[in-house]
Formats: C-alpha cells, sequence, structure tokens
C-alpha cells in the first residue's frame, strides 16, 4: 500500500450534524454494511459497535474502532491512521459513511462522542500484551525486528491516546 498513514489528530473521529431532508431515505445501515464487509477481522464490540482490522496499514489485531450512534458513523484507528486513509484504503469516501442529508446553516456542531472505558478494555488489553512481550523480549538481551519494533511502537502510541478517547 501507498503511505496512507496520515497524522491524525488524537480523538479524531468522524462527526457531522445533519438533518434528513424532506423525501430522501435514511440509508445508515446500508452504507454501514457497506462500510463493515470490506474490513477484515470484524467483531462485534457491543451494540452498534465493531472492532476491525485497519485497511490503512498492515493490522495483525483489529485497531479501527467503528461505532453507529445517533445516525452517524464514527471511525478511528488507534494507531493513527486518518480517516481519509481508512476510506480510501476500501474505496470509499465521507459520503459513503453519512446517510443522504441536508446541513442546517449555523447549527452548532456536536463535540465528538467518545468511548466508553469498557468499549476500549479489550484493545488495552491487546496493545499492552504486544508491550509486555516486546518488553521481555528486550529485558532477554533479544534485538527486536524492525517490523516488531514499530509495532510495538504502534501499541505504546495507542496505549496513550487510550486514555483521552475515555468519556470523562
Amino acid at each position: 500500500m501507498t503511505d496512507n498513514k496520515k497524522a491524525a489528530p488524537v480523538g479524531q473521529l468522524v462527526t457531522a450534524q445533519y438533518q434528513n431532508s424532506p423525501g430522501h431515505f435514511n440509508n445508515i445501515e446500508s452504507k454501514l454494511s457497506l462500510f463493515l464487509n470490506r474490513l477484515d477481522g470484524v467483531k462485534t464490540n457491543g451494540s452498534n459497535r465493531w472492532l476491525a482490522k485497519c485497511p490503512a496499514h498492515p493490522d495483525r489485531s483489529p485497531s479501527l474502532a467503528i461505532r453507529l450512534a445517533d445516525d452517524r458513523i464514527l471511525i478511528h484507528c488507534f494507531a493513527g491512521c486518518s480517516v481519509d486513509a481508512v476510506l480510501s484504503a476500501v474505496g470509499l469516501d465521507m459520503a459513503d459513511l453519512f446517510p443522504d442529508r441536508v446541513a442546517i446553516p449555523g447549527a452548532p456542531k456536536p463535540k465528538a462522542p467518545r468511548f466508553s472505558a469498557y468499549e476500549l478494555f479489550p484493545l488495552l488489553i491487546q496493545e499492552a500484551l504486544i508491550l509486555a512481550l516486546a518488553f521481555h523480549a528486550v529485558t532477554s538481551g533479544d534485538v527486536l525486528a524492525d517490523t516488531d519494533m514499530q509495532r510495538a511502537e504502534q501499541a505504546y502510541n495507542a496505549v496513550l491516546r487510550l486514555n483521552s478517547e475515555v468519556k470523562p
């Protein structure tokens, strides 16, 4: 893959405030199915929540959180991939994440929803295990391969970002 990894601000989530326009069919469920069907390793992580392998970077375990909330599809890669990179990797764009809608002029933008600690706990355990394995290897005198070192750094950064993603 090309370098789809762009610097993403911590907590970047796809959000927008829209209102159904008259005569438009709300097809968010079909758009969600389209998106989920293009991902690998999709696992349900609660009601209207999923984890999947991020298509924008080599991923052996799920690092992409997907959530359906208030007629919005929220996505976040804990490895730091931008939303555009994730969508581009599966051949979609921003319009594919939202039902057909019309923006409300002057409407206040909602704050980005956050995830509960319960939702992020499996990801935290997974990333902590990767860090523990890397730590054990290094303290045992082993030299990590470049790919293993990159994955350990990715896990480290993901753990640091998890705290900012939890609801207050």
